[in-house]
């Protein structure tokens, strides 16, 4: 039986380790006081933990998500995890929880990986999540990342993956987004049923759940993390993220109109290949 955990256990254990952070690193600290966990990835996060299956002592490839989940993972519910992103941005921050927070430390690794041609061994990965990513991996690297997560799944391995989701059609967004204070490009793609099908189900996995979660009316998001916003009014806005998350980002309808959709995937590895088609028979 697998041991439910939410967004509200990450919340909680963020808090803790960021007190337990402090005197090491005040930064690193207050940083995940501050922020425990960012408004809509609560949705995701708790999606993650209800359809992963992780237990105990298995191996988990986080594939570029933000780090607090995989820390979680690591510690909480001692799995041996894998933290990866194209960069290292993380790791001396995530060294530092680490310390703080694992007695093995082995249990929490961090490296550099490319999603469309990951390092590691076929089928050696227990379980995969990736939350927000694939829509950023420019030309066809979603749907090639995705054959590099069934390749290094396990038979029986999960896959958790989140996108962006509009139900009136596909998108390729390009420029400066909403919600970052920098002036670099940040790309990405908004999937409608015909491209999840198309660019994320392309790969010799099975789906075992498709949910939708989003803001049904009111764009909560586009208020309290603008840019525009001053600085002390947003990080006055920080330590409410999870409530109003669970106030405003609901389960959703596929087809329901919304301000903002995520589309959460939950895929499986078969146990044994498929057959290929079989030849046609000739007669004589």
């Amino acid at each position: 039986m697998h041991e439910t955990y939410t967004d509200l256990d990450v919340h909680l254990f963020a808090l803790g380790l960021g007190a337990r952070t402090l005197p090491r690193s005040p930064r690193a600290g207050a940083k995940a006081m501050l922020l425990p966990v960012e408004y809509i990835r609560c949705a995701e996060f708790r999606y993650v933990l209800a359809h992963l299956q992780a237990e105990r002592g298995m191996t988990v490839l986080d594939l570029g998500s933000p780090k607090m989940l995989s820390m979680f993972m690591a510690t909480r519910m001692e799995t041996r995890v894998v933290a990866t992103d194209l960069i290292d941005y993380f790791f001396d921050e995530y060294e530092t929880y680490a310390r703080v927070a694992l007695r093995d430390r082995d249990r929490y690794k961090m490296e550099t990986q490319d999603g469309r041609a990951l390092t590691y061994p076929d089928a050696s990965i227990d379980r995969i999540f990736s939350v927000s990513v694939i829509e950023h991996i420019p030309g066809d690297g979603d749907r090639t990342a995705m054959h590099e997560m069934a390749r290094v799944l396990k038979p029986g391995g999960r896959a958790c993956i989140t996108v962006p989701y509009d139900e009136k059609g596909y998108q390729e967004i390009y420029g400066r987004e909403y919600w970052t204070d920098s002036d670099e490009a940040f790309n990405y793609r908004v999937y409608d049923r015909p491209t999840i099908r198309e660019r994320l189900m392309d790969a010799p996995l099975e789906l075992v759940n498709l949910s939708f979660c989003g803001e049904r009316s009111t764009p909560v998001e586009d208020r309290i993390i603008h840019p525009r916003l001053p600085k002390l009014v947003k990080w006055s806005m920080f330590p409410f993220h999870l409530p109003l998350s669970r106030i405003f980002v609901t389960d959703l309808k596929e087809d329901e109109p919304s301000h903002k959709k995520v589309a959460c995937l939950t895929l499986q590895k078969p146990m044994t290949p498929a057959a290929p088609p079989a030849s046609p028979s000739r007669g004589r």
